[in-house]
């Protein structure tokens, strides 16, 4: 335990917990850049089917992100967040290594698209068990009034991470021409993602641990069973379902932006490669400027006032900017116009989740309650594409509609967490 006697500043904390949330998000969207690619080499031919087949093998592991969530944050709470971070960022680098090796339905038939599933499912719980422990370590080290835009810079590992994935997605489509991509040239996002991990890793084994874990620690005051005493306290349980609620309605709109427009950008030929892309790329930069603005603003009007915010915004916006985006309105400029709106509008509220679900729960539980809300919204959530896609196909005249109104359906879910949840702005989370 020395390394809980450094001296701990927020900047001694902040490298170590961004990388596995960068890591985590790097694998997320490279499976969202890989959708078409992995449809066609691990399914059979008919295309429409393979889609929503690889969706749905991408949509069902996140049912396993609160298994990681529940399990490694009860490492975190039990015997440090440091040592929990360091096994995640392990077990996450090792498995998204080793899917570059997987062979294909051509090699292996039907056993190929289940292999992925299950290397999916370890993937999902490796990544559950990153944010409870590495958002638990950034809140609980930096001031009372400082979290929300402590809390945005984390959260911005996120579109840092889908940044890395879409420029290596590119930078291999140059390498990789044609179908030598598809032939091989996929692998390879897999086995470069081993990179940042070892990166992290190095960063991890020297940063500091939690002053107030390790305060609980000195004084024996460690939860001896951190998950039944966060379902027990009404406090605390009120506290995992209104960061469910949020996190549902946040992986939902996702899903149905960034996530969705590599797929939708390129529908009925209206983007080839590398135009989509770059809107692509574009877009998460600009969800990135509203994730600061969210952990800004809402050290002023609170977390709880800016979901509403946001949520209400998007609401009227959504199916105006759906329209626009699929009438190919301005053509390639339109389409990074509006899809970067979109994209600020319903994704850029993810920069107040850290302080908003940090801020619910006491230390003795924090890393367990953060991870149980913050992966459990995952498991409805990262369907809306999928639900989307049966509903509705993109041939449909009114298409735009019905994504606008699976929008809105998601921000819903984020104002009524905010709604149920009270204003925890500023206090003293010590003291919880």
């Amino acid at each position: 335990m020395a390394s809980a006697d450094k001296k701990v500043t927020p900047m001694s904390i902040y490298p170590g917990a961004l990388a596995g949330w960068i890591m985590d998000a790097f694998d997320l969207s490279m499976m969202f850049l890989l959708v078409p690619v992995l449809a066609t080499i691990f399914f059979p031919a008919n295309f429409g089917l393979a889609i929503v087949g690889t969706w749905s093998i991408y949509t069902t592991t996140f049912i396993f992100r609160p298994v990681g969530g529940a399990i490694f944050g009860r490492v975190g709470d039990r015997i440090g967040r440091k040592k929990a971070m360091v096994i995640t960022l392990t077990g996450l680098g090792i498995i998204i290594f080793a899917t570059g090796f997987l062979p294909t339905f051509a090699v292996i038939g039907i056993a190929a698209p289940l292999l992925l599933f299950l290397f999916r499912i370890i993937t999902g719980i490796f990544a559950g068990g990153e944010y409870g422990n590495s958002s638990s370590i950034l809140m609980e080290s930096v001031k009372n009034n400082k979290r929300g835009i402590w809390g945005a810079a984390i959260q911005s590992g996120y579109p840092i991470g889908y940044t890395l994935a879409a420029l290596l997605f590119l930078g291999l489509h140059f390498v990789f021409p044609g179908a030598s991509f598809v032939a091989s040239g996929w692998r390879w996002m897999f086995w470069i993602g081993i990179l940042p991990v070892i990166i992290g890793l190095v960063i991890r084994v020297m940063m500091p641990e939690s002053v107030l874990w390790y305060d609980l620690y000195k004084k024996k005051k460690i939860a001896r069973a951190p998950l039944s005493a966060l379902f027990k306290n009404k406090q605390t349980f009120a506290g995992v379902i209104t960061g469910i609620l949020a996190m549902t309605g946040i992986a939902w709109v996702y899903g149905l932006t960034l996530g969705f427009y590599p797929t939708v950008l390129s529908v009925h030929g209206f983007m080839s490669f590398p135009s989509f892309i770059y809107v692509v790329i574009v877009a998460i930069l600009v969800s990135l400027v509203g994730y600061i603005t969210a952990g800004g603003v809402s050290e002023y009007i609170g977390r709880r006032n800016m979901m509403i915010v946001y949520s209400v915004l998007a609401i009227i916006f959504a199916i105006p900017l759906t329209y626009l985006i699929m009438m190919h309105a301005l053509g390639f400029y339109g389409a990074l116009l509006f899809a970067s709106v979109l994209a600020f509008l319903t994704t850029g509220i993810y920069g107040v989740i850290p302080s908003f679900l940090s801020e619910k729960f006491p230390t003795a539980v924090r890393s367990s309650g953060v991870g149980i809300g913050f992966n459990g919204g995952f498991i409805i959530g990262n369907w809306s594409t999928v639900f989307l896609l049966l509903v509705v196909g993109f041939a449909a005249s009114n298409f735009f509609a019905w994504w606008g109104v699976f929008v809105i359906i998601g921000e819903l879910f984020i104002l009524a967490s905010a709604l149920l949840s009270k204003e925890t702005k500023g206090i003293d989370i010590s003291k919880i």
